[in-house]
């Protein structure tokens, strides 16, 4: 369009100096030979205007094209036109800056995604209007979510209790969330500017391993002094007793009163010795040996210790593999500590439940998610309670030392297993393991 308004104003120029003179090329022919003269300058002149404009707007019009297509590696060629040539100078430089900064940006991006994925804290990240855009795995795994079940929505609208306790976390503050089989998380919700605006998100960490490890460290040193002390302590007594047995009276009734006493004393000897023992297990879990270990099989045979209680306590199994096998990488031995403790307490439960309901044990496989859940009849389990079942030395039993579930803890996380003990809203307690 441009050339066509540049040609026409150029004819227009020439032929009205040639239409002025041609009338008088008769009487002024000298005139008229100037006229063709000044015609034959400008027509030149305009074209050597043309290309002087032409071809910057040319380049310019290119450069345009390329940055419409988003192009920063194509350059413009350098000319003899100094106009043109100091044009593709300035565009070259421009674009070289560009090139740079996009391909800086787009390495920060790429190592901040792999860092977010990567990181073993959980990660969730919030749109403007507080909606879920972004969730490394770690979150989705501490969770227990799928990405496509929160992406787009807000934490308070996702049917996950763990989620909506985030909803209400201060900005910039950190506070420790407690779930659902010992599990423990740090919380912190802070924000970052994002193309002039702040956006939040949530940081989530494990805090559990972190407190485990201290935990250990604590009241592991003082085990092994107790255990120590009164062992040395119980097998001297025992030895002095047994040396005190040699001098017992004849005299038939003194006598049975006299060894019946010291029997006593070795009882409550021995007995403490296997109190501490079992306290000092805590601390002396062996590493885990993998092998391939049928799961089912090796539930069916913890039963079997059980079988005289559960009898007794007319208790119901109800087991969903009895037609296949469970394998998994395991250690036997440790494993079927667990379930030991695991159908130890079940059958407990069922014996104290308040209730006069169905007595039953559900022991359900889930092949897909790879989940184990042990489900038992007995009385619902307070939620104050819930949150410190797997706290050593913690017991909501009258008697209990609150050794079996750190112990079970500690064997699950040695197997890199996930866990929790709850209670639905059906009633009564649920073991869950997820392989």
């Amino acid at each position: 369009m441009l050339r066509l308004e540049y040609i026409f104003l150029t004819l227009l120029i020439v032929g009205t100096l040639l239409g002025i003179t041609f009338p008088l090329r008769l009487e002024h022919p000298h005139l008229f030979i100037i006229a063709e003269v000044v015609s034959v300058i400008v027509l030149f002149w305009h074209l050597r205007l043309w290309y002087f404009f032409h071809r910057p707007l040319k380049e310019l019009n290119n450069a345009l094209n390329l940055l419409k297509h988003n192009d920063f590696q194509s350059r413009l060629i350098t000319s003899p036109h100094p106009v043109v040539n100091k044009l593709v100078v300035v565009y070259n430089k421009i674009m070289e800056r560009l090139q740079q900064e996009r391909v800086k940006q787009q390495e920060q991006r790429y190592f901040l995604e792999h860092l977010i994925n990567a990181s073993p804290n959980g990660i969730v990240v919030l749109d403007y209007d507080g909606n879920v855009l972004q969730v490394n795995p770690s979150a989705l795994q501490m969770t227990e979510s799928k990405l496509e079940e929160l992406k787009g929505k807000a934490l308070g609208e996702i049917k996950n209790d763990f989620l909506k306790k985030l909803v209400s976390i201060p900005l910039d503050e950190v506070i420790e969330i407690n779930l659902s089989g010992g599990r423990r998380y740090r919380c912190q919700k802070t924000s970052f500017i994002f193309k002039g605006f702040p956006q939040q998100f949530l940081i989530i960490q494990d805090s559990l391993a972190l407190d485990m490890k201290k935990e250990k460290q604590a009241y592991s040193k003082v085990i092994r002094m107790m255990s120590h002390e009164v062992n040395n302590t119980v097998g001297a007594v025992n030895s002095y007793l047994d040396t005190l047995k040699i001098f017992a009276p004849e005299e038939d009734e003194v006598k049975d009163d006299y060894l019946e006493a010291i029997d006593v004393v070795q009882g409550r000897n021995t007995a403490m010795a296997d109190f501490m023992k079992a306290f000092a297990s805590v601390v002396k879990i062996p590493d885990v040996d993998l092998k391939e270990v049928d799961l089912g099989k090796l539930i069916d045979q913890v039963l079997l210790l059980f079988a005289q209680n559960i009898d007794e306590a007319d208790i119901q199994i109800v087991k969903s593999y009895q037609n296949y096998k469970i394998p998994v990488l395991a250690d036997r031995m440790l494993l079927e500590q667990v379930f030991i403790n695991i159908f130890k307490n079940a059958v407990e439960a069922i014996q104290e439940a308040s209730e006069d309901g169905g007595k039953l044990i559900n022991v359900s496989w889930n092949p897909k998610k790879k989940t184990l859940e042990v489900w038992n009849s007995g009385n619902k389990i307070p939620r104050e309670i819930e949150e410190q079942l797997f706290t050593p030395f913690f017991s909501s039993k009258a008697n209990g030392q609150g050794i079996g579930l750190t112990i079970c803890r500690d064997i699950l996380m040695k197997h890199h297993w996930d866990y929790k003990l709850y209670s639905p809203e059906k009633g009564g307690a649920i073991f869950e393991i997820k392989i």
